[in-house]
């Protein structure tokens, strides 16, 4: 079997949750290729697709957010959307016809469209893997064969919004990479992290892109009355972490808290990091959502870093579920985060709720379901004799 898994570069989510079904590929010896559909589009395209995305996400996530709203009913800028993602992505046919894949798998929306046409021409399958606990109205274009979804929660609002699609619905869980699965020795996190023997760590970060205000979030934090250590990732905004660092420095002294900021990190980093924490303050991306879970790592959503949009759901799940707990202001933050380290029992139950929704092999899930498909696909269209 031959599986082409196609994303686009816009954020981070959608692209590691490719890669993870990638790597469980290369593992099983099956040819599973990702490519970014992205890249299949005019370069005007792709900068105002992805470039552009990352701009508002930043500089006014409010209009996205009204923006993902609006686009979630078949209305014209639904319409408009999809008439775009087909018209511009008409460079995939050449893809389809080197690759010529029994299953294209897609991790982000844009190829949707186009690919409803492309399969009547090359006759691949269609699934698609939903990275958010929300499915979004973009999921369900181009009549996909079979659906991949976090959570039961997701399924439910899936069938509401497609009558009948639960019977070709999975729920396996966002595909997040096998590191989030490793057990890490105290002492390998001790040399990592470098930080006092018996500070309680905390984990700080907005996301890939960095938005939000990290450097009052920190300043509100640093002023904790607690023996914490925080590990604050700046991840690819690299002039933050800059930023960042020189803040830090002028901080006022505090004893009893030390702090590290890191840019960008390996999976390994972050799921050590979040294995070590008493818990992650972060915005809920899918990716990051259920890298948490399947770690057992309690989230405390800062809305102020939140995307509004697919992310909303996200918070609602967790904190209605008890694996998380949110804060809508800098002073929120402090005092949440000081009612958790305070309350130890809090973040084990958080923790265990956690883990009874992490699902850390949705990767190798999907890959195993995709085989069972085919094969029976493949006894179905054999004549009886």
């Amino acid at each position: 079997m031959r599986i082409l898994i196609l994303s686009a570069s816009t954020g981070n989510g959608h692209i590691s949750a490719a890669k993870a079904i990638e790597a469980v590929c290369k593992e099983r010896g099956i040819h599973g290729r990702y490519v970014d559909a992205l890249k299949y589009a005019p370069k005007p395209f792709q900068m105002w697709y992805g470039g552009g995305y990352e701009m508002v996400v930043r500089r006014a996530p409010s209009s996205w957010g009204v923006l993902y709203k609006v686009s979630d009913e078949p209305n014209i800028s639904y319409k408009v959307q999809t008439r775009m993602d087909y018209g511009f992505l008409f460079k995939l046919r050449k893809l389809l016809s080197e690759e010529k894949p029994d299953w294209v798998v897609c991790t982000h929306s844009l190829p949707q469209p186009r690919l409803a046409e492309l399969r009547k021409e090359f006759g691949f399958k269609m699934a698609i893997v939903v990275t958010d606990l929300y499915p979004h109205l973009m999921w369900l274009r181009g009549e996909p064969d079979h659906f991949f979804v976090p959570s039961e929660w997701s399924k439910k609002i899936l069938d509401d919004r497609q009558p009948g699609s639960a019977e070709i619905t999975t729920i396996t869980g966002i595909p997040i990479h096998p590191v989030f699965s490793k057990t890490f020795k105290p002492d390998d996190i001790q040399k990592s992290l470098g930080c006092k023997p018996g500070a309680k760590i905390i984990t700080i970060t907005s996301g890939g892109i960095g938005g939000g205000p990290f450097a009052a979030a920190l300043r509100a934090l640093f002023s904790l009355d607690r023996e914490v250590h925080l590990e604050v990732i700046c991840g690819r905004n690299e002039a933050r972490r800059r930023d960042i660092e020189k803040r830090v420095k002028k901080m006022p002294f505090n004893s009893k808290v030390s702090v590290k900021v890191r840019g960008h990190i390996s999976q390994e980093e972050m799921a050590l990091r979040m294995q070590a924490s008493e818990f992650l303050i972060s915005k809920p991306g899918g990716l990051t959502t259920s890298e948490c879970l399947a770690v057992g790592c309690p989230m405390l959503v800062f809305h102020p870093f939140l995307i509004p949009g697919q992310e909303e759901g996200n918070a609602e799940f967790l904190v209605k579920e008890g694996a998380g707990a949110e804060a809508s202001n800098i002073d929120q933050l402090v005092s949440v985060a000081r009612d958790l380290l305070d309350h130890p029992e809090k973040l084990a139950a958080m923790r265990a709720k956690a883990r009874s929704f992490g699902l850390p092999n949705a990767a190798n899930d999907i890959v195993s379901t995709l085989l069972s498909l085919d094969r029976e696909s493949a006894s179905t269209s054999v004549p009886a004799l």
